[in-house]
């Protein structure tokens, strides 16, 4: 297989500020891309007669291998407009079809979002005019980093293992009023961080793509002394950082995110502590906060360098496989307006129509990369672990979009934060998670291509 990756910043002029809250940059926000090209089958419904099609202005040949594009932005998500837009121009930039890009996001709660298209035309003035300054530095970003991608393909091996990170918490935690937003160590939490090294012709490391099921928001609402947020690429800003210093200036280091609907960092800057009397205490450590950003990070950067160290065989990836399934799931109404959730024991879910789901999948051998919108819960992606056919499985969140959260069951008995602010109604993450597992067996056990 071939394999390229590529990082360049996203450029937040002193002009942008202050937008959001945020009076300036802490540490830099980037945008990593990994170009992979394998032998392999198709996508589906469009299947591999689609792929034959792709366009021949790719500047590094395709021998017939089946391309793929994943771009990580240093951002807490990406609107609808900016997902067709970025989509559209990376599989120009790449020359691959757009159905072989995953668009993703570190999900940094400390960066500036890209406006609604209601809230620009809404509000315009110097909303519009900052929103098309971010735009176009997240677009360049991009364009440089798919362009180091491409320039950098080569021959390499792949080289899977799973590190182990306690750096998460479910934050979920019962309160007097009811389930709240904080910290519950005897909570569910996958603490394993599954990794893909990529090994260059001479052996050494070349890029590694790895997931964890965290919310990089140490920063997240935190003010400093001049009362305004710093931009941070946080938790997993300083975890990649660390990783590339390791191993040098062209070594990328790609996050997916994982299942961390209910996940939170072990320690925030600001954050939640209930008092005997039931209370809820509320502290904002400031700027203080970035001495655990910088332990955290580089915890879990360690600890991923640690095990890729540890595990040095590469696999024969085999055949490649790209499939994209649709799942309808139940429906609920959401909250209008963020503020009117709380903590509660009583509260009327509400059913409404129907929800689509996209799920995207790439396997490589013995490794599965399962894609989507929706929001997970830690649980759910371990239960999908389980019983993946693949020794290696990764389920990423916040992929092509995000669709807000997606609960399993129990979120609903207890009247969870992410359970009243989502759009899916009780049982769709179990739906999901059988789907997304007999999609995975289906494409485990069908037969290998006649080789070309």
């Amino acid at each position: 297989m071939l394999v390229g990756a590529g990082k360049a910043k996203i450029e937040l002029p002193e002009s942008l500020f202050p937008i959001e809250g945020f009076g300036g940059v802490h540490d830099d926000l980037y945008v990593r891309t990994l170009l992979l090209q394998a032998a392999g089958r198709g996508t589906a419904p469009q299947g591999e007669a689609q792929l034959r099609k792709c366009p021949s202005r790719a500047e590094v040949p395709l021998e017939g291998r089946i391309p793929f594009l994943i771009v990580c932005f240093d951002a807490t998500s990406l609107r609808p407009y900016a997902i067709k837009t970025f989509r559209a121009q990376a599989a120009e930039a790449a020359g691959i079809p757009q159905e072989n890009v995953w668009l993703c996001v570190s999900h940094t709660f400390s960066a500036p979002h890209l406006r609604s298209e209601e809230a620009i035309a809404r509000e315009g003035g110097e909303v519009a005019r900052k929103n098309e300054v971010l735009f176009a530095s997240m677009t360049t970003a991009m364009q440089s980093a798919i362009a180091q991608a491409k320039a950098s393909l080569e021959e390499a091996q792949p080289v899977i293992g799973n590190a182990y990170c306690a750096v998460n918490v479910n934050r979920d935690m019962l309160t007097a009023q009811g389930w709240w937003l904080g910290a519950d160590d005897l909570g569910e939490s996958d603490k394993t961080v599954p990794f893909v090294k990529f090994l260059r012709p001479d052996g050494q490391p070349k890029a590694v793509l790895y997931s964890c099921d965290v919310q990089s928001s140490v920063m997240d609402h935190s003010k400093g002394a001049d009362g305004y947020s710093q931009v941070t690429g946080d938790l997993v800003g300083a975890a990649s950082r660390f990783i590339e210093e390791q191993y040098g200036d062209d070594f990328v280091a790609l996050f997916l995110l994982g299942a961390a609907g209910d996940q939170a960092p072990l320690f925030k800057a600001k954050h939640n502590i209930p008092n005997r009397d039931g209370s809820i205490e509320e502290t904002d450590i400031g700027d203080e906060g970035f001495v655990l950003v910088n332990a955290l990070g580089k915890k879990l950067g360690a600890q991923v360098v640690q095990a890729m160290e540890r595990v040095r065989q590469p696999f024969q990836p085999g055949e490649a496989a790209l499939r994209q399934t649709t799942i309808h799931c139940p429906g609920q109404k959401i909250m209008p307006n963020l503020k009117d959730i709380h903590p509660t024991k009583t509260y009327d879910f509400q059913p409404e129509g129907e929800r689509t789901v996209t799920v995207s999948y790439l396997t490589l051998g013995h490794v599965a990369l399962v894609g989507l919108g929706p929001e997970l819960s830690s649980t759910t992606a371990i239960d999908i672990k389980k019983d993946s056919p693949y020794p290696l499985t990764i389920v990423a969140t916040m992929v092509n979009g995000g669709d807000k959260y997606m609960p399993e069951h129990t979120a609903y008995d207890r009247i969870t934060y992410e359970a009243m602010n989502s759009k899916f109604a009780r049982g769709s993450a179990e739906l999901v998670s059988r789907h997304i597992i007999e999609t995975l067996k289906s494409i485990r056990n069908e037969p290998l291509a006649v080789s070309r």
